[in-house]
């Protein structure tokens, strides 16, 4: 369209009239009146003049003699019409944004009131739970001293159960002692009668043997013998009556010494029943006073227990008015909730309704985007040829004059447009192609690098495990031959004779097992679990200081190793630890005495009385000095 001075004085019922653009279109459009339907529209064509015609709304474009209407096709049709729809529906929206706002709003209030009353709840039930808490403990503390009252007062009871039987045994006690002391009493007047008896029968047989001798002295023979055989006669009758008196004495004495010892042990055991029922009275004065604070703490609980009912009480009652609030807050939350789910209903369709009206008003500006160009780009051809035409110097009249009557513009746009959809298959020049060539590049020679490093870390791992596998093998093959020769030397040792060796199971010595060939003097076994447990012993024993000698440590540990051993294979055994001890220092846990004296510290445990041990060490080197002193 070619610029020059705007048209005035449009009629309002055109198109001009609502249209703003160049002198060149309002012209045009001012020949295009509106109408408000298309039966309008149609029952005023027939005033129409020459060259112009009716619009509606709709896009419905209606001449003299002729209609255009393009529903579905034309997706610029109906603009106007859209742009009003455009409008109410903008309207809409922001309306249902301000009631989604307002909901929103009050959701907001809605859920920070039920916060509060479920902070509320939350507290109410932690001091509910809390004083339930403390009455349970109220309670159990209350039971407990019940129990421990009621166990004071069978404690009392039993006390003084066991008070009065210690009573009545203390009184069959003094009963007893003053018995065994009339018995002892009696015992001793009889031994003093006695040896009084005996005193007066000594005196008298001197006397009588003084007589005898007078008498033999003086009379004759007969007489003499027949008083000596008197005298003989009353000498073993009183010797009789002394024997059984001296009977009579040591039972008297026995029963004595009985009495006394009955009347120590009754002693003994009144004054222990009299302390224990001393003390047996200071624990039931102190149970006494006891089960008395435990009256008055229990009265004090239970006391507290009446009172703590309150706080309970209020507490509910406070926890019912929170459930409450709680119920009229989650009801309001509830029509809240309808209220803004219906809101988000609303706001979803409106935002539907907005969305078609976003997507039909993007195509309306996209179709008018691509009239506007398909225009300019007309108003540029026609510049271009009216350029050409120019340039030329021929005119337009004669060139079609002076077409062929066979010219046909379609197979021209036709062929136009193949040359331009062969063009188009050709795709469009990569200017980025270089830069994305030389980043290709670097990129392939960076991978390059790290494959060939990783390629020589691979060279150089294998030809560290090739190399660590030798030394592995060659190493395992000179611990081996050590190991052997160590066993071999201190097997006869230990022994006396015979032949042990190690042997490799196995053809790979990284997987292969070791196995220990063990043969004592005068046998022929074939595997080492044919010798007795001694023999198994020394061996593992002769195995094992061969480890040592390859490996020293700092010291070694050997558990009752000598327990499956004879004497003479317990000398030997010493013999070959005596040796190594002044490399190795050994710990020997042991019970034979062999192995005992071969050790400088000796270190034991004895319970001298039953239950309590007691650790006994001894230098024997010190103790062997001290002998010697």
């Amino acid at each position: 369209m070619e610029s020059g001075e705007r048209a005035c004085g449009a009629e309002a019922n055109t198109l001009a009239a609502h249209v703003k653009g160049p002198p060149a279109v309002i012209t045009r459009l001012a020949a295009v009146s509106t109408a408000e339907s298309l039966g309008k529209a149609l029952a005023a064509r027939g005033a129409l003049v020459d060259g112009r015609s009716f619009i509606t709304a709709a896009g419905e474009w209606v001449g003299r003699d002729w209609l255009r209407v393009s529903r579905g096709a034309d997706p610029r049709a109906g603009t106007l019409e859209r742009e009003h729809r455009l409008r109410s529906l903008r309207g809409a929206s922001a309306e249902a944004d301000q009631r989604v706002a307002e909901a929103e709003a009050e959701l907001a209030a809605a859920r920070e009131r039920q916060a509060q009353a479920e902070t509320e709840r939350e507290r109410t039930q932690t001091a509910l739970q809390a004083a339930q808490q403390r009455h349970a403990e109220l309670l159990g503390r209350l039971k407990a001293t019940q129990a421990r009252a009621e166990e004071v007062s069978e404690r009392g009871e039993r006390l003084q159960q066991s008070a009065a039987d210690i009573g009545r045994e203390s009184e069959a006690a003094e009963e007893a002692l003053s018995r065994a002391a009339a018995e002892l009493a009696r015992a001793q007047a009889l031994a003093a009668e006695l040896a009084t008896r005996e005193r007066t029968l000594g005196e008298e047989r001197e006397e009588r043997r003084a007589a005898l001798g007078s008498a033999r002295a003086r009379s004759q023979e007969a007489h003499a013998q027949a008083l000596a055989a008197e005298l003989a006669t009353r000498e073993r009758t009183l010797g009789e009556e002394r024997e059984e008196r001296r009977a009579a004495l040591g039972s008297a004495r026995a029963r004595s010494q009985e009495a006394q010892a009955r009347a120590r042990d009754l002693h003994v055991s009144f004054e222990s029943r009299r302390s224990t029922e001393s003390s047996m009275a200071v624990g039931l004065r102190r149970m006494s006073e006891q089960r008395e604070q435990l009256e008055r703490r229990r009265a004090e609980l239970e006391q507290e227990l009446a009172t703590g009912d309150e706080p309970i009480g209020a507490l509910q009652a406070r926890l019912d008015e929170a459930l409450a609030l709680r119920l009229t807050v989650e009801a309001e939350l509830a029509v809240a909730r309808s209220a803004l789910e219906e809101a988000d209903a609303a706001l979803k369709a409106l935002d539907e309704r907005r969305l078609t009206a976003e997507q039909r008003v993007s195509a309306a500006r996209e179709e008018l985007d691509a009239a506007r160009l398909a225009a300019q780009e007309t108003h540029v051809r026609r510049a271009a040829l009216a350029e050409q035409f120019a340039e030329t110097g021929c005119d337009l009249g004669e060139v079609l004059a002076g077409l062929e009557p066979t010219a046909d513009v379609a197979a021209w746009e036709q062929s136009l447009a193949e040359a331009r959809a062969e063009v188009e298959k050709l795709g469009q020049v990569n200017l980025a192609a270089i830069d994305e060539l030389k980043e290709q590049t670097q990129r392939q020679e960076y991978l390059d690098s790290q494959y060939a490093d990783l390629t020589s870390a691979l060279a150089t791992l294998e030809e560290a495990m090739r190399r660590i596998d030798k030394e592995t093998r060659a190493r395992f093959e000179d611990t081996f031959e050590r190991i052997n020769t160590g066993l071999r030397d201190k097997f006869p040792r230990l022994f006396g004779g015979g032949h042990a060796y190690l042997e490799l199971v196995g053809e790979d010595k990284h997987t292969a097992g070791v196995a220990v060939m063990a043969r004592p003097p005068g046998k022929k076994n074939s595997t080492i679990h044919l010798l007795s447990g001694g023999e198994k012993a020394l061996t593992a024993v002769a195995l094992v200081f061969a480890i040592f000698d390859l490996n020293p440590a700092p010291f070694c540990l050997l558990d009752e190793v000598d327990a499956p051993l004879d004497e003479h294979n317990v000398g030997r055994f010493c013999d070959i630890v005596r040796d190594m001890s002044s490399r190795v220092q050994f710990v020997l846990i042991t019970h034979n005495k062999a192995t005992m004296e071969l050790v400088s510290q000796l270190i034991g445990v004895t319970m001298n009385e039953p239950g309590v041990s007691r650790l006994v060490t001894v230098d024997v080197d010190e103790a062997v000095r001290l002998a010697a002193v």
